[in-house]
Formats: structure tokens, sequence, C-alpha cells
């Protein structure tokens, strides 16, 4: 973004009025936050040298450049942060380097700091500081490189004490005579850190403390003493036997770097009574723009040292230090060497890739299986859930799987169906139709359904051969003709619904289950898709999703959603039957518990039922039983017409997910059975955590956890069996708190806590601690966090409610206590904890398809002891969610939202300031913001993923690098001192850092 100097009349002026502009450059390419009025910056150093804003031609006015052609140094536009352009250094050798040098005087034995702003392209170059005696030999220097993290504004400081014979310095843009690279620089400055007389060694007879303010009332004092010293002969000596008014000294102005934090340090050597250290931050009309207190509490007849780490705000250019007494206080107190200069920070770091592993391949997880015959055999065919997903057909007799095909981006599907054109029909979560021929080697995607889908979530075949489908978002219902080859979106069917969860097709009408808000079903004419009418649930719910319709006859199975009623009472998913001749969902053949199977060729569909089969005629309802079986139902049941151990039939078949098949020959009652194995595929990793000394790994698509070393060259797979009772769900979050692991997983909210003392056993250990998916209407657990005893949890709720909850485990003996709502109408998807306070980061979204009502996420403080919310903010406004909070090493409460930060203060939510690391794109998207960033704090380095990339920032320096430009797949991370891991879709990586 380029914005348009001050006008002014001169380079000094201009040099002056930059500061105006380069603070609100640091907000829209990312650094500092804005403000109402004008922003300050940068300054000249002392001796009047202008800093390099490179505002004035072409050439960068007053420095030298060297760089053989090719190669350059010039002003450009295009590039800036501060005013409208920036000096652009590109270097297309490999044999010589480009510097762009100024120079400027100096004083030997002084300390300097020079600061600049890069914007790299490709390549590293390095900001330097070289020093010169009188003669012009250089006598020192200092350099520091870039962080080479493209297309992304980051500061660079480098700091060197003069050498005692230095009489100038220069400031040096260099590259490297061996490399490559392109990179614009602009705010380049340097400033002069050294409080005047803080050491108080220089004496006046004019004055009591020279270069210092001093406030003495009556009965108090402010000296220069010889009795006490910490270095040198001298220190300040402050008295206070007054009981009314207090002493005080302060310094002359400092210059500061601003929106940098600078570390104050004060040796103090108290005799008795209390003292206060201000450091007071002046803009450049020298007004006080922050004011930070610092208690000043050391050991009596001893010297200490007071340090505290202080943020200049972005309008800050100067800053001075008052030392007092207390107001109420009598006491006396020396001090020697005061010092406040910018913070050194964490340092200078490299990245590089480490171990990897594909850690998550639990088992072959399906979600709706069906059956065909392919060249005269009986077959089973389904979607197994993985990244990518994978179409696979398996020989029934066999067991064997005979083709797998993998689904591009789908990652999990529920929508399968047998075309009348021999064809299978495939959608999933990726919004494509896809199509396989039996017998095929390839498999077709036949693109995406409708413009907006993102997930087709059923389809089904109409008596004409063209295949129909519903999807997420905006409830559109679609067809394809395989005549044709076209697809034709119908538009959305209810305004009021995102999700068109489930479809059934008769000869006359679709039938759609439409939700997660008020859910309902919508009969829509086949012939006249805009003639409309909906029909009421059974029990009406104020949220959920009608899973599954079934055409069957004259009748439709149901499965209608658990809830709450707008009354506000409980209701429990059932299988239901709805008599579309009489408009009725009173049909007394209908099993609620049970599934029924689909129809097979005399019209019928099937239960079973005390090891009994019971036929149900889909014309009139007449249900009959056909006699003893040994077969369970299963999950899937279907009829097929096949041949199995050399017996043609019609055969009722059910899948179980242990891979069992029963099959039940319709004519003779005569039972089979089989065992098949679809293959099992590598899982998109969903969740990521830590273990005592292990790493926790989640897979997307079924109840997956992967536990690894720390190395990555051992793993345990849980469950054992999947879908066994008791076990884990879908991993959303996990934390360690002591000898115990917590796991939150989807669906339900339900809570697990694992004893690693002791072996893993599915369905006990870990131990199901807790179920929110009814009572409280809570589906993901994913927000964890721990301090002292207890441990807390944040919730996103169930599909169509707004209002997520949080957990907390006082002990590991105990069971939740449940905040509903702590945030109106929003999800808890963040938690930081310390002490007895909870911190949590919210998204504006509830469940899917929830319309939010809110219009910007927020940051809460919650006092776990008296069980009330302390304070609630909305740091940004329209922010969609803090997919994270951490709390720093000085304190400071941070938040992130996507790729941005902003850091608070953690006794009132106060914002102290804002860090956009990369602006944000913008997007009409309206698909739900919930966890979209994550946070660690590690040496001193905020760690931030989000938007596929893994920033570190130093708030101290603000030094930004991007350790992992981009490919990860889920905005989580596990941060270790010397290495962190993160996802990219099935592989876990590991980054060494050093």
């Amino acid at each position: 973004m380029k914005l348009a100097l001050p006008t002014t009349g001169s380079r000094t002026s201009r040099a002056r009025t930059i500061v105006a502009v380069l603070a609100t450059a640091m907000v829209s390419t990312g650094l500092l936050p804005g403000t109402d009025g004008p922003a300050q910056a940068l300054e000249p150093v002392a001796t009047g040298y202008p800093v390099g804003d490179f505002e004035t031609g072409t050439v960068p006015e007053g420095w030298s450049v060297t760089a053989a052609a090719p190669s350059r140094a010039v002003v450009s536009t295009g590039v800036a942060f501060s005013g409208k352009r920036a000096l652009f250094v590109e270097d297309t050798s490999s044999t010589s380097a480009v510097t762009a040098r100024r120079k400027f005087a100096v004083v030997g034995g002084v300390e300097y700091h020079a600061q600049a702003y890069v914007f790299t392209k490709s390549g590293l170059q390095s900001l330097g500081l070289k020093f010169y005696d009188a003669s012009g030999r250089v006598v020192g220097s200092a350099s520091t490189p870039t962080t080479g993290a493209r297309m992304i504004w980051s500061r660079v400081e480098t700091r060197a004490v003069a050498p005692s014979t230095a009489t100038t310095a220069s400031i040096d843009i260099a590259t490297s005579s061996a490399t490559l690279s392109q990179a614009w620089w602009d705010g380049v400055g340097v400033i002069r850190p050294d409080l005047p007389n803080g050491g108080f060694e220089a004496t006046s007879t004019s004055v009591s403390v020279p270069g210092w303010t001093v406030s003495a009332p009556s009965g108090t004092s402010a000296v220069i003493s010889t009795a006490q010293a910490r270095t040198g002969r001298r220190s300040l000596l402050l008295t206070d036997a007054s009981s009314t008014a207090g002493v005080s000294a302060t310094s002359s102005a400092v210059p500061v770097f601003p929106g940098v934090t600078h570390s104050l340090r004060v040796w103090v050597r108290p005799t008795s009574g209390a003292f206060v250290a201000t450091v007071r931050f002046l803009d450049a009309a020298r007004h006080v723009v922050r004011s930070e207190r610092v208690d000043i509490r050391k050991g009596l007849l001893a010297w200490g040292l007071v340090t505290k780490q202080l943020t200049a705000p972005s309008t800050a250019l100067t800053a001075t230090v008052e030392i007092s007494s207390a107001s109420t206080s009598r006491g006396a107190a020396a001090f020697d060497t005061i010092d406040l200069r910018p913070a050194i920070g964490a340092g200078v770091h490299t990245f590089a890739a480490g171990a990897s592993t594909r850690p998550v391949d639990a088992f072959s997880n399906t979600n709706v299986v069906d059956g065909m015959v392919v060249n005269g055999r009986a077959k089973l065919m389904a979607v197994v859930s993985g990244s990518p997903a994978e179409f696979q057909v398996v020989d029934i007799e066999t067991g064997r799987v005979d083709s797998r095909f993998p689904l591009g981006g789908m990652k999990i599907s529920f929508a399968i169906t047998k075309g009348r054109d021999g064809r299978v029909y495939i959608g999933g979560n990726d919004g494509h139709l896809w199509q396989w021929t039996p017998g095929a080697t390839v498999i077709k995607d036949l693109g995406r359904a409708t413009a907006k889908a993102t997930t087709v979530w059923d389809v089904e075949v109409a008596g004409d051969g063209k295949i129909w489908g519903v999807t997420y978002p905006a409830s559109e219902l679609w067809s394809y003709d395989p005549s044709a080859g076209t697809l034709r979106n119908y538009g959305t069917l209810s305004a009021a619904h995102q999700y068109a969860r489930s479809l059934a097709l008769d000869s006359r009408y679709a039938w759609v289950g439409l939700g997660s808000e008020n859910p309902v079903i919508m009969r829509v004419t086949l012939a006249n898709p805009t003639e409309r009418v909906l029909v009421a649930l059974p029990k009406p719910v104020v949220a959920g999703n009608i899973a599954d319709i079934e055409s069957l006859g004259r009748y439709l199975e149901v499965w209608t959603p658990a809830g709450r009623t707008p009354g506000g009472a409980t209701v429990t998913s059932e299988r239901r039957l709805y008599d579309t001749t009489l408009k009725s969902w009173n049909v007394s053949s209908n099993l609620a518990m049970q599934r029924p199977s689909t129809l097979d060729s005399r019209g019928y569909f099937y239960y079973f039922r005390y090891k009994e089969l019971w036929a149900v005629s889909s014309a009139d309802g007449t249900m009959t039983s056909r006699g003893k079986i040994v077969s369970g139902p299963g999950r899937d049941r279907f009829p097929l017409k096949a041949t199995l151990g050399g017996v043609a039939g019609e055969w009722l078949l059910t899948y179980d997910t242990d891979g069992t098949v029963a099959a039940v020959n319709l004519g003779t009652l005569s039972e089979r059975s089989y065992t098949v194995k679809f293959a099992a595929t590598k899982m998109r990793i969903k969740s990521l955590g830590t273990g005592s000394s292990t790493l926790y790994v989640g897979g997307y698509g079924g109840s997956s956890l992967a536990v690894l070393d720390p190395d990555m060259t051992s793993r345990q797979q849980y469950p054992r069996v999947p879908f066994a009772a008791g076990v884990i769900g879908e991993v959303e979050g996990t934390i360690n708190h002591g000898a115990y692991q917590y796991l939150g997983t989807y669906t339900g909210g339900q809570i697990f806590r694992f004893d690693t003392t002791k072996p893993w056993v599915d369905g006990s250990n870990p131990k199901m601690v807790a179920s929110l998916g009814g009572s409280y209407q809570q589906d993901r657990p994913l927000a964890w966090a721990t301090s002292g005893s207890r441990v807390f949890f944040g919730t996103i709720p169930k599909y169509g409610i707004l209002s997520g909850a949080m957990g907390i485990f006082d002990s590991d003996s105990t069971t939740p206590r449940i905040v509903n709502a702590p945030v109106k109408d929003q999800s808890v998807v963040a938690l930081a904890a310390s002490g007895r306070v909870v911190y949590g980061g919210t998204s504006r979204w509830g469940g899917l398809g929830a319309t939010p009502t809110q219009a910007s996420a927020k940051v809460f403080a919650w006092d776990a002891t008296t069980n009330k919310k302390l304070w609630e903010v909305a740091p940004v406004p329209g922010a969609q969610a803090f997919g994270a909070v951490t709390i720093g090493p000085q304190g400071s409460l941070w938040a992130a939202y996507g790729s941005a930060v902003v850091e608070l203060d953690p006794a009132t939510g106060a914002v102290k300031r804002q860090v956009v690391l990369q602006p944000a794109t913008a997007s009409t998207s309206s698909a739900a913001v919930l966890r979209n960033a994550d946070l660690a704090w590690v040496g001193g380095l905020l760690y931030l993923t989000s938007g596929g990339k893994v920033y570190t920032f130093d708030p101290a320096t603000l030094r930004v690098d991007v350790p992992v430009e981009s490919g990860v797949s889920t905005p989580q991370m596990v941060v270790q001192p010397g290495r962190f891991y993160v996802p990219f879709e099935t592989t876990l990586r590991e980054y060494v850092v050093r």
C-alpha cells in the first residue's frame, strides 16, 4: 500500500515528518497498530543525519552505491513502507555484491542502534554498521541478516559500540557476493540510546543532578553522592523524610524506536521506604503518549537490579525516566546505571526441515456401503475416508480389494448411488460429482456440482436416469443428465437453511432434508422444481440435520435429529417412517431404532428383530415375518441379485464396520457369512498436541489417534477396535496434565481421560468422563488449557446451534463444571490459563449451518474460582475468530485472528498493540471461520500458524520470519525448544530451530 508523504518544504522537515507516515504505513503493511491521529516513527540521530526515507528522486540521496550493472540499488515506487518510495536493492551477480552506504558522525565508546524495514522478494541481504577512524580506516563493524521471509515486511536491527578511535560510521545495506537477491528497504534510521548521565558520574556546581530535572520539596533531597556506587564513583541519592510530599528526578529524553520493546534497567540500593520508576514515552511534540510505572522493590542495604520490558507506542520518538519516592512512603535509596534502550530480543534464528512421517492410518473408515455385480461377481463398493479419500471395490467372496481410485481433494463421503446407465456416482466434501464405469481402470471427475458447493451430501437416481443431488452451503438442489453430460442447478431451496443434507426420490418428488437451523423436509416436484412444500418433523427441533432420507414406495424412511424443541424439551434421534399418501408420521410398521433396508425387486423393505427377518410392503405397510435367521442387521443393509457360493438369487446383504458381510437368500432364507476388508488409507491430520513426552495426532474422518515419540520413529495407533462401545471418536483437541491425557472428541462433545501410567484399553482407559451432546448441545471440544490442578476445555456446538461452552475440571478425579455460553452466541475455540483465570478466544460462528448474530469475535477472561466472567472485549471489529490465545513471557495476553495478533492487558482486556504479520486478502466467502490460528511462545519468539504458513515474530524487535511459506493444512502446531511440528495433510513434519 502506498501512502503520501505530508507536504513539506525541505529535506530536513521531511526527515522529521516521515514519523507521521511510518506507523500508518506499518499498519497497511502489517507491523504496527493504527491510531486515530497521525502516527509517528523514526527521527534523525543527534548529528542531524536524515533517516532513510528515500522519498526524493530516483537516486538514494546522500547514499553511495557500489553495484556492477545490471545489479543496482535505486529508489523505486510500487513497494514502500513509509511514504511512496523505497530503496530497491537487486543483486544479479554470483561474484560481486551490492552495497548502499551512508555515513554519519559518532562518538567513540557509545552504542549505536540501526534499524530498517525490509520486504524481501528473494535471497538474503543485511543491515550493518561500520566504524571508521579519522584516517578512514575500518575499526569495527556489525551486521544482521534479513530473515529471508518473502513478500512480507520485517524489521531488521543491528547494534554496536563505536570503538574508542572511531569518528564516523556508516549504515550499510549489503548483499552477498555469492548469492542473488532482491529486496526493498525503507524506514532506515539510527539512534544513540544513551540516557544522559544515567551513571551519575557527571557533576555540576549549578545543578544538583546534571541531565536530570529534580523535584525536591522541603524534607526531601536528590543529590549525587559518593557514599555508594554500583559502578564508577557516584550514584543518585534520593531521600524522602516528608509525610506530605515526594522526591523525584527525571532524566532528559532519550531516543527510542517506535513500536519496539525497550529494556529498562535500574540499579538500586534501598536504605528504607518504597520507590517507583516511571517511563514516559513522548511523541514529536513532546507530548506524553504512554506512561509505564515500575515498582522498585529490592532488599535493603544491598545493590539490586530492577528490569522491565516496555514497548514504545507507535507514536513515540523519545522517552524519559523518572525515579521517585512513593507518595505515602518515607525512605532513602541510592540509584546507579539507569538505562533504557531497545531490547535485544530473541536474536537471529534459522529453520531447517527435519524428519517427517504419515502417522494416521488407523482403519478403513467408511460411511456408506452399497453392492453391485461386476462381471458376474458380487462386489461391495464404498468411499474410504482419507487424504485423499478412495473409492474402493471389494469382491465379497474373496474379501479382496479389486480397485482403488483416489478422489482428488475429497476426504470423506456419504453419497453413493448406482445409475440406470450401470455407472456409479459419488459425492463428498470436495463439492464434486464423480463417475465410475464398472471394470474401468480410471474414475471420472464430472466437476463441481454447483459453483457454491463445497460438499455433496447425497445423490440419488431418478426413473428417467438423471442423477439428483443436494449440497452445502446454500442448500442447493441440482441434477446431472448422463446422456447429455450436463449439470443443472435448481438453486437454493431455502434461504433459511444452509444444509441440504439428505435426499430421496420417488416417481414425482424429490424429498430433501434441510438444516441445520429449524430442520425440516422439503418436497420438490421433479417436473417443476419451483413447486416446493414443507413437511414438518414429528418432533420439531430448533437445530440439527436430517442425516438420512430414503424412498421406500409410499413411505419415506427419515432419520430425525436429536435436539431441543422450541419449548426447550429434549428430543432423541429416531428412525421414522413417513406415509407420503396419508401425510402421516403414524406408521405402525416403523422400528424407531433401526434403519430399514432398501427395496427388493418385489417392493419390500426389511427389518431385523429378535433374530427374525421382517418384510414390510412398500405399497401398504403390511409387516410380515419371513422367519428366523442368525444374521444380525449390520450397519448397512440392501438387496442384491447375485450369485454367492454358487447359488443365484436375490440376497439381503448386511455390512458391519468390522468387515463382516452377512447374506440372507430372500427366497430360501439360507445364510452365508463373509469377511471383507477395505484398504486403509492415510488420514488427513485434524488435531495435534503433546503428551508428557509424546505427540498426539488425530485423524480426520473417524476415530483415529496416533501417539508418537518426539523423533517420530515409533508410534501407537488407537483405538484398537473402531466403533466399539465406549471408544474415542474423532479427536478435536487434546492436552496433557500430569499422568493424564485429556481427549476431546466429535461427535457429541465427548471428553475422555487417559491414565498414561496404565495400558490403553478400548472402552475403559481412556474413560469417558463427560458427554456434552445431549444436555448442552455441544459437538467439538477443541480448545484446551491447564493451570495448577485445573484443566479447561472449550467447545463448538452442534449443527445449527450458536453458543459454545467451557468446561472446568477442578482436579483429575472430578467431572467437569460446565459454563454454558460464556460468550453469547459464540463458540469457544481457544483457551489459555494462568493461576485461577482462564482466557478464551471465540468465533462468531457456531455449529455449521447456524447464522451468526454477533458482529465480531471476542476475547474473554473467566475466574475459575468464583465462576464469574471478569471481562469480555472485541479487540478487532469484524474479526471472525480469535483462533488462538496465549500468555507471553512478559505477562501479556496475545490473541490471534488469522495471520494477525493483538496484545492485550490480561487484567482488563485493553489493547496494547496490534501486529498484522500478513495482510488478509479480501474475501467474499460466507464460510464459517472457527479455529483459524495457533500460537506458541518458545525462546522469546511468538510462533503463529495460519493460512498455510508458519510465522515467527519477535515482539521485542519486530523481526518477522516465515519458516514455512505454504502447505500447512490445519492451523495447529507443537512447538518445543529447538524444533516444531506442523501438519501437511497426511504428513507430520518436524522443523529444526537453530
